[in-house]
């Protein structure tokens, strides 16, 4: 009989837990089905008014996308310019350029090159 310890007794319920809470998620129909079709206008009933509405709230939707991707990329920035050790990314030289090799010698010396086997 094979002995599990407990953190694989507890990686395999935390998989069957989250496996049946993704079951009873998708077999949900949703609440008030019935009530969101009667409130939803028909195309030909909107109006200039709702259009215009419409194509402001889009916006005002894409205004916050652009800002919440600002906010994400100014926050990678500043993460990679203060908490990321340099070290570990040392400058290509000029000889490790992404060209793609000719031969398979040159494919070979570029992985050894790369990978600092020799």
């Amino acid at each position: 009989m094979l002995k599990q310890t407990n953190k694989e007794i507890f990686k395999t319920l935390t998989i069957i837990v989250f496996a049946a809470a993704i079951i009873i998620i998708a077999a949900q129909n949703g609440f008030c089905t019935e009530d969101l079709a009667n409130h939803i206008p028909n195309i030909q009933e909107q109006t200039a008014d709702n259009k215009h509405d419409t194509i402001v709230k889009f916006l005002i939707a894409m205004g916050g996308v652009m800002l919440s991707s600002f906010v994400i990329y100014l926050g990678l920035t500043i993460y990679n310019k203060f908490f990321v050790d340099k070290s570990l990314f040392p400058n290509n030289g000029p000889d490790d350029v992404l060209n793609t090799p000719k031969t398979v010698d040159e494919a070979v010396t570029l992985f050894i090159k790369r990978n600092k086997l020799c």
